[in-house]
């Protein structure tokens, strides 16, 4: 759906119960979707306006930089989830939600509307690109540039999948608006920060939970940095991988990536299974090289960071997109 459309959906929804009207015009500004009026008996409201057609953790960061960058911003999506709108609030940022959920906090107005479930989302034709093996392909075409010209047998053993799947999700981002060809033999993104977007929803829906290994607890007064990796493949992701990137964030949750099976796993670096550990291990799904050691791709750090959504964990995935992502 586009802007135009989910604005003016928007509208018919929430202006009634806001006892307002309400116009709309581009926004001059590249990055802003409109420029919003809402007019009340008191005067009218002037806004800065973001346009989305759904609110996840993979969009927050861009959200809460269009709001310190403009005093009036205000986001309008066609579906935002109770939990979005809970953060969203909690964070200070104005939404209008399609259904005719509302939260403006300005000139000494507050207006709270939260009581509409979220618009259903309408079943598509599966993508071949945001499967789980479609997500281990696309992951290696972010990480590394030179996978958009390499031949795809040679993809296919990177990604550890099927050579046949290869072409499906090509296919797949090119039908996602996110891959173009760029010659007979190679491919180039349209928008790579939008494609990284697109890869952690997928990450987060669709691959994360397939990977888990179990949960595991450290020994008692041992720190997460003394364990042992036993293995290339195994590394820190999440919040100690961020640590690892940017030493700034003291880790509070733990993931871990390995390549080991539970036995060989456990010898290796003597974590012993906890279902109430601190520790939770993932399945290696990358191929290793040009990482930090001990640490797992940056991109991939960033994804659970932005996943885990608050705001220690966002403001360290902004440091890790300026200073490793910006690269790829």
């Amino acid at each position: 759906m586009n802007t135009e459309k989910i604005i003016e959906h928007t509208f018919q929804n929430v202006i009634p119960l806001l006892q307002s009207e309400g116009k709309w015009e581009p926004h001059a500004q590249r990055e802003l979707d409109a420029y919003i009026t809402l007019r009340f008996p008191e005067g009218e409201i002037h806004f800065d306006a973001e346009v989305k057609q759904e609110v996840r953790e993979n969009i927050l960061r861009t959200i809460q930089d269009l709001n310190r960058a403009y005093p009036n911003f205000l986001l309008v999506a066609y579906r935002i989830y109770p939990k979005y709108r809970q953060l969203l609030q909690e964070m200070g940022i104005n939404y209008l939600e399609a259904n005719g959920n509302a939260f403006i906090r300005k000139n000494g107005k507050l207006i709270l509307i939260d009581k509409f479930p979220p618009i259903k989302e309408q079943r598509e034709e599966t993508n071949r690109a945001f499967t789980k093996t479609g997500l281990r392909v696309f992951f290696q075409l972010l990480v590394d540039g030179k996978n958009l010209n390499t031949n795809q047998r040679e993809l296919a053993e990177q990604a550890g999948v099927a050579l046949g799947n290869i072409p499906l999700v090509l296919k797949g981002l090119k039908a996602a608006g996110l891959l173009v060809n760029k010659n007979k033999f190679g491919y180039q993104w349209t928008n790579k920060e939008e494609a990284i977007g697109q890869w952690i929803n997928g990450y987060r829906t669709s691959l994360k939970a397939t990977l888990f290994q179990g949960k595991y607890r450290l020994p008692k007064d041992r720190d997460w940095k003394e364990v042992y990796l036993p293995t290339e493949k195994t590394r820190w992701g999440g919040e100690p991988g961020a640590d690892l990137l940017t030493n700034y964030l003291r880790p509070e949750r733990f993931i871990l990536f390995t390549d080991l099976k539970k036995n060989d796993f456990i010898k290796g670096t003597r974590l012993m299974p906890d279902p109430n550990g601190e520790i939770e291990v993932y399945e290696t799904f990358w191929e290793i090289g040009n990482e930090k050691e001990g640490c797992a791709p940056p991109l991939l750090v960033y994804a659970d960071l932005i996943i885990n959504g608050d705001k220690r964990s966002l403001d360290t995935a902004k440091l890790i997109h300026e200073n490793y992502l910006t690269e790829l």
